[in-house]
């Protein structure tokens, strides 16, 4: 008897590498064409050689691919629980929530009114900085290079038109 990480086989078995060489290949393209998943198929050809080390039993010829197919079966499963449970997840969440609720859509349409009314007030250096950086995505040294101003700079006038829109949106509660 020879011990192989924390499993135990016995002489007339394969070793591991042997193993690992012989049907390494062809059970990650067996997973590969099924899960068209690179990560997956490696993982799932190591609980492969995991199961049929644990098994010991002989020549693993005559069934490593029946655990494969076992594993790719219990694979399924699990996702299938996983996906029950996310959809139950996510029904319970939305049922405490209507996308339609007249009062939510109008209090938001009266918050944008509200937001777009205190940037329409910013002086015009102050509202194209922070609609460059907030909604642009512009990085603030771009900007600061268009403006010639340091980044520095623009982060104060990014702060100034928040306040001006968090004040604004405050005042109207």
């Amino acid at each position: 008897m020879r011990y192989v990480g924390h499993l135990a086989m016995k002489d007339s078995d394969p070793s591991p590498d042997a193993l690992a060489r012989r049907w390494e290949p062809a059970l990650r393209a067996f997973f590969l064409r099924r899960l068209r998943n690179h990560a997956e198929a490696e993982d799932l050809t190591q609980e492969a050689f995991i199961r049929v080390l644990e098994r010991g039993e002989g020549r693993a010829d005559s069934y490593i691919f029946q655990i494969a197919q076992n594993l790719l079966i219990d694979r399924q499963r699990r996702n299938v629980v996983r996906d029950r449970y996310r959809d139950a997840i996510s029904a319970e969440q939305d049922r405490h929530h209507d996308p339609l609720d007249a009062h939510a859509i109008l209090e938001g349409q009266q918050r944008l009114t509200i937001a777009m009314s205190a940037l329409a007030d910013l002086p015009e250096r102050t509202r194209s900085i922070f609609i460059l950086y907030r909604f642009e995505k512009i990085s603030q040294n771009d900007i600061a290079s268009a403006f010639g101003i340091s980044a520095s700079a623009v982060k104060q006038q990014v702060a100034k038109a928040m306040a001006a829109l968090a004040r604004a949106l405050r005042e109207e509660r």
